[in-house]
């Protein structure tokens, strides 16, 4: 007859194996399980539902608004900007200044939305200076997940590490517990990325990276979009002449889509032929056709050459100055980690009609880039290249959930009639730091309070967006796997998990039962969530030190920088994910810097923590 213990320990095992499969979502998972613990009688119902009341949970959800106001006021934009300004030419200055930028903003703000908004700045500044981006982004991925151990908000397992000691009874950890430590893993892994990891980054630069600008032909022909790119020309007296391309219809009658207009306008007081103009843009859904229009067309060759036979339409070639679309339109994007566009076809999520923009080819991981059929889905870390007005890519470079954009033509502008906003959402943060720091108020108060606030003075659009900004697959994780904890304590599965360390490890000493946990949360954290390792393995640290008769914080402790220092896999953070396709990475460049990386920080970080909190 299975116990309750050991049927708990079958529950974690097929969470954690289905955690381990990428087409299952985390978030789903851990509903399910803990479905299954209510459903098995484990669990009663307060119990399973008591995740989604744990302050913990709603202090995130509250922190995802305060950095949503951050990002739109464009206060993070401006921390981008200070980067290209004071980093010049250098190699060595941009690298240390970009850690330490990145660091610093997702010690106070999620570093998945630092990255999203560094990124593209990071790319440019590459290109400027005729480096690959490779040997910048995983040292800024990295950085990311380091920083978020410079302060109790910079990641969700400090949180609950605090939270942890004071369901137990202890003192909670202060704002600036983890700065020290965290501090010095920065200064190590700084080092470690410059003198070594760089070098195993190595790469020469792009053909696109030469000019240090954007440069539109290398970018369709380093997606194979040149033979797809055509130019037609209206004839007099045509009888498409005056309709608009909606009305036409030539995407679903011949697969032909229409990407720029070239006209010749007349200018000046006397409206003659010689002083015409020619001017080129992106076409729009209401034009209507005029004679002697050029129209830039995407389209194979089979699908043009019946496009020309039934429209009457006259092809042009020009060897000398080949025609294309206009460096203004075209943007290179890639998915995020927690896209909702994430296995979803083009067609699915009517690409077009939502974001305005058309997709000329799709670069999966791995794989040469191609042509999408609209039925085909896309995951995150596939690079699109996309075609369409400069307001809508505009629109989209302030996206950051769905979205990423890494290259494009012009440097969005700084948003108009909104630098006081930035300042009264830096007055806020500061205002919720100053708060936390000093137990003026409770943590979670003030953070829901500084939420409010930036909805309320408007650094946050609307309460739709507020809401949207929130990454609700966090927030149901972390909701759904804390009754997983309870369930192994209630059973006796922390005490058996606790029992099998210390014989193993305690006759050694506490170093080597702290050293034992932060090698089995780093081994958990590459391939799950570090948030989930880090709620089923804090009661292990407890109970652990209250069985050695030792100080239980420097336990937790190890369990909260380990979930954090996650480099050995892609698919160990969504900074990791979301870096690989834009630097062209493969799951061996991961494991190259970042297993080196991991036991580097886990031997330092291992010593040091008994000497800032001993046992």
């Amino acid at each position: 007859m299975i116990t309750e213990m050991q049927l708990v320990f079958l529950i974690l095992a097929g969470t954690t194996i289905c955690f381990l499969i990428p087409g299952f979502r985390p978030d789903l998972v851990a509903i399910a399980s803990l479905m299954v613990l209510k459903l098995t009688g484990i669990l009663t119902v307060p119990e399973t539902f008591s995740g989604f009341s744990n302050s913990v949970v709603i202090m995130i959800a509250a922190l995802f608004i305060v950095g949503e106001g951050v990002f739109q006021t464009g206060l993070a934009q401006r921390a981008g900007d200070a980067l290209v300004q004071w980093s010049g030419k250098s190699e060595f200055r941009m690298t240390m200044f970009m850690i330490l930028l990145v660091a610093v903003l997702s010690a106070f703000l999620s570093n998945t939305g630092t990255v999203a908004i560094l990124l593209p700045v990071v790319v440019i500044l590459c290109r400027s200076i005729q480096l690959h981006p490779g040997k910048l982004l995983m040292p800024m991925a990295f950085a990311s997940s380091m920083g978020g151990t410079l302060s109790l908000i910079g990641t969700a397992p400090n949180l609950l590490a605090r939270q942890s000691l004071l369901n137990y009874g202890y003192e909670g950890l202060s704002f600036f517990a983890f700065t020290p430590i965290g501090i010095i893993i920065l200064v190590a892994g700084g080092a470690y990325l410059w003198f070594l990891g760089r070098r195993w980054l190595d790469k020469p630069p792009e053909n696109e990276l030469g000019s240090g600008a954007f440069n539109a032909a290398d970018l369709l022909e380093q997606y194979q979009v040149t033979s797809y790119i055509h130019a037609v020309q209206v004839p007099a007296r045509n009888s498409f002449m005056g309709k608009t391309l909606k009305e036409l219809q030539w995407p679903t009658s011949y697969d032909v889509t229409v990407l720029d207009i070239i006209r010749r306008e007349k200018e000046g007081l006397f409206r003659f032929y010689l002083n015409a103009s020619v001017r080129q843009f992106t076409a729009g859904p209401d034009y209507a056709l005029g004679a002697g229009d050029t129209l830039i067309v995407y389209a194979d060759t089979e699908s043009l050459n019946r496009f020309v036979a039934g429209t009457g339409l006259q092809r042009i070639r020009s060897e000398r100055e080949p025609f294309q679309p206009e460096e203004s339109s075209l943007a290179e994007l890639i998915l995020t980690p927690q896209s909702r566009l994430n296995n979803y076809s083009l067609m699915d999520i009517n690409f077009r009609e939502k974001y305005g923009l058309t997709v000329l080819a799709l670069k999966p991981q791995y794989q040469e880039p191609k042509s999408p059929a609209p039925d085909e889905r896309i995951t995150y870390g596939d690079a699109l290249l996309v075609h369409g007005k400069w307001k809508d890519i505009d629109l989209l470079t302030k996206e950051k959930s769905d979205l990423v954009v890494i290259q494009h033509a012009v440097q969005p502008p700084a948003p108009r009639g909104r630098n006081y906003l930035s300042l009264i959402a830096a007055v806020i943060v500061l205002w919720m730091l100053l708060m936390m720091v000093l137990e003026w108020l409770p943590v979670v108060v003030a953070a829901v309070l500084a939420a409010l606030l930036m909805l309320l003075t408007g650094c946050v659009r609307n309460t739709d967006q507020a809401y949207r900004s929130v990454n609700w697959q966090t927030i149901i994780l972390i909701a759904a796997m804390l009754p997983m904890a309870t369930a192994l304590e209630k059973t006796g599965g922390v005490a058996f998990m606790t029992e099998g360390l210390i014989s193993s490890l305690g006759m050694i000493g506490p170093v080597a039962v702290l050293g034992g946990l932060y090698l089995i949360t780093s081994a958990f954290s590459q391939f799950i969530s570090n948030t989930a390792t880090a709620v089923l393995l804090y009661p292990v640290a407890v109970l652990s030190a209250q069985q050695m008769g030792v100080n239980p914080v420097p336990m937790v402790m190890a369990v909260a920088f380990s979930a954090s220092m996650a480099f050995a896999t892609p698919v160990a953070t969504p900074p990791n994910a979301m870096v690989m396709a834009a630097g062209k990475y493969s799951f061996f460049d991961f494991m190259r810097v970042g297993v080196p990386l991991q036991l580097f920080v886990a031997l330092i970080t291992i010593l040091i923590i008994p000497l800032f909190f001993p046992f």
